[in-house]
């Protein structure tokens, strides 16, 4: 059975709506401030330092800030970033203007291009920012020491650059497989369920209908002969009419150990006069009190008009309390449970909700097994609803079987 989930359409406002765009365009903002903070800090070194006498202070700025500003197209056309950055930044050290933070812009090329290239291409990108130290020591003329240092600051920004793009270049690719993994596992689960919950459904309509059609055949078969006889030998058809109510009554107690012997696994194999009656609520007491004195403490509390209701209900009330309680005492090593039978008009509402001892591991949602698909489909067969999920240190599981006030369909 195909669990029934309620969801609440949750209006978005404006708010939430304003904060999703960011969000999703929070790579493209984080550009734009870059760059918006490289240029401020760029006019401020241009306007205090200084500058040849033959050229006013803020032309630099007029070639360094529209190339800063192609940084927020490093993520579309990061070749094309990068070698206009470095052809701007070269050409303005062979007149010896200030560059100001294009060096820092150059290796943020060299990262968007090497994020997304081959080991390959990443050394001819890491030989092509060589370029700009090259183009200082030999315009600059500097020392030896000096031009050793430069050469050597230029190669190590640029490895450590390099470096980090591998790194997410790698730590990508390993968030993508875990991604399509979980997928693949997703899958499996959910075909699991499905090709379990099939072979269950198949079971139960072979067996239903060795039982089902031969007992409403003579059902059908005796009922057309007491309406025959009805007027002209009432007596007969009197007879015949008890016929039919043991044959029903036949059928009812055949379709209830159909049900216990599909469902116990402990009845599998038994011959059909050792099955036992048919367990009901009235056993849940007995249930809680075979696995108390051990580390979960167990409490078992009853609403409503506590009554006997009609066999099936009962019989799967009592199997989803102990599927239940064997889940608890599998995956909880201490803690406490609690078992709420709620008998109301029209249902009767089964909670068993456990929490866990200190220290231990919350629950994490295991891959659907035999035993709660078995329970999917003992409700669905009394037109029911189960549910289970984890809670806060904790699991819930809740279920709800149709039946009448009073009713007893033994």
């Amino acid at each position: 059975m195909v669990d029934q989930v309620l969801s609440r359409t949750a209006v978005p406002s404006p708010r939430t709506g304003l904060w999703s765009r960011l969000v999703a365009h929070r790579a493209v903002i984080g550009d734009i401030a870059f760059v918006l903070v490289l240029a401020v800090a760029h006019g401020f070194d241009l306007s205090i330092g200084d500058h040849p006498p033959w050229m006013d202070w803020w032309w630099p700025l007029v070639v360094s800030v529209p190339t800063t500003a192609m940084l927020v197209l490093r993520r579309r056309m990061p070749w094309t970033v990068l070698l206009v950055v470095l052809s701007v930044t070269v050409v303005l050290t062979l007149f010896k203007l200030y560059i100001g933070g294009l060096n820092l812009a150059i290796l943020v090329a060299v990262y968007s291009v090497c994020v997304r290239a081959s080991l390959a291409v990443s050394v001819l990108v890491a030989t092509l920012g060589m370029t700009f130290p090259v183009a200082q020591v030999l315009v600059f003329e500097l020392t030896p020491v000096e031009a050793f240092l430069r050469l050597t600051g230029g190669v190590v920004n640029l490895v450590m650059v390099i470096g980090w793009a591998r790194a997410m270049q790698v730590g990508r690719r390993r968030a993508a497989q875990l991604e399509q993994t979980l997928t693949m596992l997703d899958e499996a689960r959910d075909q699991l369920a499905a090709d379990a919950a099939a072979v269950e459904r198949a079971r139960i309509a072979r067996e239903f209908h060795d039982i089902v059609s031969h007992n409403l055949s003579v059902v059908a078969l005796r009922a057309g002969v007491a309406r025959a006889l009805i007027d002209r030998d009432q007596e007969h058809a009197r007879q015949t009419l008890q016929e039919l109510e043991q044959s029903s009554r036949s059928a009812l107690g055949e379709m209830r150990n159909l049900l216990n012997a599909l469902r116990d696994r402990d009845s599998a194999g038994q011959d059909p006069r050792d099955w036992q009656p048919t367990p009901g609520l009235d056993g849940v007491d007995a249930l809680i009190d075979s696995v108390r004195g051990g580390q979960v403490e167990w409490r078992v509390d009853r609403r409503g008009q506590v009554r006997q209701l009609g066999s099936g209900v009962e019989m799967t009330a009592y199997r989803i309390v102990q599927e239940a309680m064997t889940n608890v005492l599998k995956h909880a090593g201490s803690g406490r449970a609690r078992v709420l039978l709620d008998y109301g008009p029209t249902a009767l509402r089964i909670e068993v909700t456990n929490q866990l001892g200190p220290g231990e591991a919350p629950p994490v949602s295991p891959l659907p097994g035999h035993g709660l698909i078995g329970l999917r489909e003992r409700v669905a067969l009394l037109g029911g609803t189960l549910t289970a999920h984890p809670v806060l240190n904790g699991f819930h599981l809740e279920a709800v079987l149709p039946c009448a006030e009073g009713s007893d369909l033994t």
